[in-house]
């Protein structure tokens, strides 16, 4: 049998765990998770097709407001500043022109105007023949001062002719205003409008002025006569 004694267990104490203690848990707090809430998707959906159909060019409605065209004027002077009558047609003794030095401002406008007096077949001034065969409607615009007609009998009119011969009465102007007549402002100058003159189918229309004062004292100046129709 062996001699020697058996080996003794081991004096020293067996190893420790090791001396250095393993990490503790991290002391810092681990990072949260964001505070903001993260960005959502946008809430509305993709923009639809245009449910209308696209925008038209805006459409004007038609113009219903009459509308006159001149078809004739007559300021009684010939361009060069003389006084000339443009083919109107003086009834005589009783019509004439005054200017352009002579005027006594009894012209509205320009160098001269149309003088009528008196009561006489010659008191008159008649139109060139107005081209209406496409119109309906004529309209008569001018400026006339009556002077020294202040009696009640005193007054001027307006005539038309549609077959170039046979003139009818369309308008008077009077001093005292009587019945079917406007009234004047003895004097000074002041507008006359005469509208919705029926031309329909007329082929020769002509207007013409006459005067119908006492004497030959007792006159009308006109001036600026522009015809229209439509």
């Amino acid at each position: 049998s062996p001699t020697d004694k058996p080996t003794n267990s081991p004096s020293a104490s067996p190893s420790y765990s090791p001396t250095v203690a393993r990490s503790d848990a991290p002391t810092g707090t681990p990072t949260t998770s964001p505070t903001g809430n993260p960005t959502v998707s946008p809430t509305k959906g993709p923009t639809a097709s245009p449910t209308g159909s696209p925008t038209g060019v805006p459409t004007l409605a038609p113009n219903t407001e009459p509308v006159w065209e001149t078809i004739g004027s007559n300021g009684f002077e010939d361009g060069s500043g003389d006084c000339s009558f443009n083919s109107w047609v003086d009834g005589g003794d009783d019509a004439r022109l005054i200017g352009p030095n002579n005027k006594w401002s009894n012209v509205h406008w320009g160098n001269c105007a149309l003088r009528l007096q008196d009561d006489s077949d010659t008191s008159t001034a008649t139109s060139e023949t107005l081209p209406v065969a496409n119109f309906d409607t004529l309209k008569v615009t001018f400026w006339y001062k009556p002077r020294r007609m202040t009696a009640s009998s005193e007054e001027f009119h307006l005539y038309i002719s549609k077959d170039g011969g046979n003139f009818a009465l369309e308008h008077t102007w009077s001093s005292d205003g009587k019945l079917g007549s406007t009234e004047f402002t003895d004097g000074i100058y002041q507008q006359g409008i005469v509208d919705n003159i029926d031309v329909t189918n007329a082929s020769d229309v002509r207007i013409r002025f006459m005067c119908n004062g006492d004497s030959n004292q007792d006159r009308v100046f006109i001036d600026d006569v522009a015809m229209e129709a439509m």
